[in-house]
């Protein structure tokens, strides 16, 4: 018999944005499915959702409302940043980085939110001097500890963890990440890397090492090897492995005072309803004896199961069942559909040219140039200082940031001037139109092949994750259009 209990289950919908971003779902269709998996938490990104966050509007907080009012959910955690790179010439100082908090918290506020998870590495005088504002708005501020990014290992995490404790304050605390309890590598990881071509030896030593020393040991070994590879898909193989990080759950244990707020992170699920990498059963245990009480947020970082997008989220309820006891299932009689989708992730070439709005254009009634519209694959919407570049070929030919202008949401830029524009954003799924400089323009009617790249900075590390790092501009297959006439 399950121990008692009053662990809550919650999803983050950014596990389905990209769903939603290539319509096979809807953001009512990520509530219902919440809500048919037995979860009546929700977590967001508001920048997914909303426009212009945090700075949101008033019909999309009532949308949004009227939506946890229909299906009786909760909006139990808010995920946002403190954009650390928002400026390309310097981090941001500490009073620019609790503003931004101020802001989130007034947001969060103004959706019924009690937590918002913080990401990333933050300045922990940020923590220290954000507490008023949390305190006035009634929200709790947890930094996310994660594998690679902002783990225990980091000196970083424990500078902010002591502020935590010295300050004793309830609104400010962490949110665990399961990332930080892998087992071993996944062979999703494993079956990927062999499959790109990587050197099988390399790929069994780094597996079987991965269990034989501890976290240190291993980024260090991966960052060797990292120096001595040649070929971009090993060093992404190691780049991305070195993040993999296993603690013991009952490092949570002296931690669990100030944690206002849980990531579920899962990567595989087998026919037995277990995570095949994650220590699940040793940390779900160490939740229960330590009387945790707050949400467990389902969030997936893996492949549909059988061309299925919801039946990793199935058997991952069903876990949390066998070890937290059972959730009851909502009445529904269909499941919303939610066909996969096949987009590249940050980090990757995708192409960004959208089908429609290639056409010629026209200053004071004369041809100065000519228009594409390109997507935003990045996984928020961002303020306009982190739209680094763009890159378009036309039958071959480049077009750089240089010979460009952006026009976004009724306001125009180059690329140049935009580097301090913090306060006008791309908003996620809005179209950015791309005006580039060729007098008289292209040829009306007639078919050209365009491909186009759009480069958005890492925002909240000067070092890590970034979704492009310099050097060669690669360009994905061109897709053929036709000109406006």
């Amino acid at each position: 018999m399950a121990k008692e209990h009053n662990i809550k289950r919650s999803i983050t919908i950014y596990s389905w944005n990209r769903q939603v971003e290539a319509g096979t779902m809807t953001w009512e269709d990520c509530i219902k499915a919440a809500v048919k998996l037995g979860c009546n938490g929700i977590e967001l990104l508001g920048q997914l959702y909303f426009r212009y966050c945090p700075e949101a509007l008033e019909e999309d907080i009532d949308s949004w409302n009227e939506l946890m009012w229909k299906y009786g959910t909760k909006t139990v955690a808010h995920d946002f940043f403190v954009d650390k790179t928002l400026f390309n010439h310097r981090n941001l100082t500490v009073k620019e980085g609790v503003d931004i908090v101020r802001r989130h918290a007034e947001f969060a506020r103004s959706i019924g939110c009690p937590v918002m998870r913080i990401g990333g590495q933050v300045d922990p005088e940020v923590f220290r001097q954000s507490i008023p504002y949390l305190e006035k708005n009634k929200v709790k501020m947890g930094l996310e500890i994660h594998s690679g990014s902002s783990s225990f290992v980091l000196d970083s995490v424990q500078k902010v963890i002591d502020v935590i404790r010295t300050e004793g304050s309830k609104y400010i605390g962490i949110v665990p990440d399961m990332s930080m309890f892998c087992k071993e590598i996944s062979q999703r990881q494993i079956n990927s890397a062999l499959s790109t071509g990587i050197d099988p030896e390399l790929v069994k030593k780094t597996v079987e090492l991965y269990k034989e020393v501890d976290n240190v040991k291993f980024r260090e070994f991966c960052n060797a090897e990292l120096e001595k590879a040649s070929d971009d898909m090993t060093k992404r193989f190691l780049a991305m492995v070195r993040r993999t990080e296993y603690f013991d759950p009952k490092v949570l244990e002296e931690h669990m005072d100030y944690t206002v707020h849980v990531h579920g992170k899962f990567y595989e699920m087998n026919d037995d309803c277990e995570e095949t990498t994650i220590d699940y059963p040793g940390v779900l245990e160490v939740f229960k004896n330590s009387n945790y009480q707050g949400y467990i947020s389902a969030e997936y970082e893996g492949a549909p199961i059988n061309g299925d997008t919801l039946e990793p989220f199935r058997r991952y309820e069903k876990m949390l069942d066998k070890y937290l006891g059972t959730y009851p299932d909502a009445n529904y009689p269909e499941w919303p559909e939610a066909k996969p989708v096949n987009i590249k992730s940050v980090g990757m070439t995708s192409q960004a040219v959208a089908p429609e709005g290639f056409k010629n254009h026209y200053e004071d009634g004369k041809c100065t140039g000519f228009e594409v519209k390109v997507h935003n694959f990045y996984y928020r919407g961002v303020p306009l200082a982190l739209f680094e570049s763009c890159y378009v070929t036309i039958d071959g030919k480049m077009y750089g940031p240089e010979s460009m202008h952006v026009a976004v949401d009724g306001e125009c830029f180059k690329f140049e001037d935009m580097c301090d524009v913090t306060l006008h954003y791309w908003n996620k799924g809005e179209l950015a139109t791309i005006i580039i400089d060729e007098p008289g323009g292209l040829v009306p009617g007639k078919e050209y092949e365009v491909s186009a790249v759009a480069n958005v900075r890492a925002y909240y590390m000067r070092e890590g994750i970034a979704a492009f790092t310099g050097g060669e501009v690669v360009m994905p297959p061109a897709e053929k259009m036709t000109l406006e006439a």
